[in-house]
């Protein structure tokens, strides 16, 4: 039964929470319907909160809301995310570099203690496991906000949030071949001294490449699926 006692703002931003972690997850799949009815029974709560819940996501572009035909779990393919990895680099490298340039030194220490974090993490749960270790994914995303806070801009912080959650939805639906770990904490490792000496040229640049990098494998596996066309 719906918890009714709950505050319906915050009710409505819990059940955003779930369903947008559900979508991101894999857990509701890529193009399913999604009907009020299933959603009420998935979450135990009340139509009021589910449908503002969804008008809030399919301003994300992670669902899609159709008129007269409700609302739909957005589909893969390679166009779109070729758009996302395009529009990650650019934002990401512009909000880097004012970062660098107005990070004050308790923004150097954050970035300095988030790295460390991350360096003593296994990207995998396990040898020849192509899951993402809880613990690494958290910490992993810890790195990149910090060295990207030091500039604080609310509505570009809002465009990456949305697409770091279409970049993340991709990699934990393919599941992409496992990418050598050791390459991945050089460049981890590299951004953070490019990013610690203020160096805005060499710090792009390993973030270019860091994003490229990352991105190449799901590239393969979304044409690998015959995910090419919308």
């Amino acid at each position: 039964m719906p918890d009714d006692r709950e505050e319906p703002s915050t009710l409505a931003s819990r059940v955003h929470a779930r369903l947008r972690e559900d979508v991101i997850s894999g857990a509701l799949p890529p193009g399913s319907k999604l009907t009020l009815e299933g959603l009420r029974g998935r979450y135990k709560v009340g139509m009021t909160p589910l449908r503002e819940a969804l008008y809030r996501l399919s301003t994300t572009l992670l669902v899609e809301a159709h008129d007269q035909r409700g609302f739909r779990v957005a589909a893969l393919n390679l166009a779109h995310f070729e758009q996302v990895v395009s529009a990650r680099e650019r934002l990401e490298t512009l909000m880097l570099e004012d970062s660098i340039r107005a990070g004050d030194a308790t923004w150097s220490l954050r970035v300095a203690e988030s790295h460390r974090a991350l360096d003593t993490l296994t990207m995998y749960e396990g040898q020849g496991s192509d899951m993402l270790n809880p613990a690494w994914r958290l910490a992993h995303h810890q790195f990149h906000y910090e060295t990207l806070s030091g500039s604080r801009h609310f509505i570009q912080d809002l465009f990456h949030a949305i697409l770091w959650d279409h970049s993340s939805r991709y990699r934990n639906i393919l599941r992409p071949p496992p990418l050598d770990e050791t390459v991945l904490k050089s460049d981890h490792a590299k951004l953070a001294e490019a990013v610690l000496a203020r160096d805005v040229e060499m710090a792009v640049l390993i973030l270019r490449r860091h994003i490229r990098h990352g991105s190449a494998s799901i590239r393969k596996a979304l044409k690998k699926e015959n995910f090419e066309n919308p």
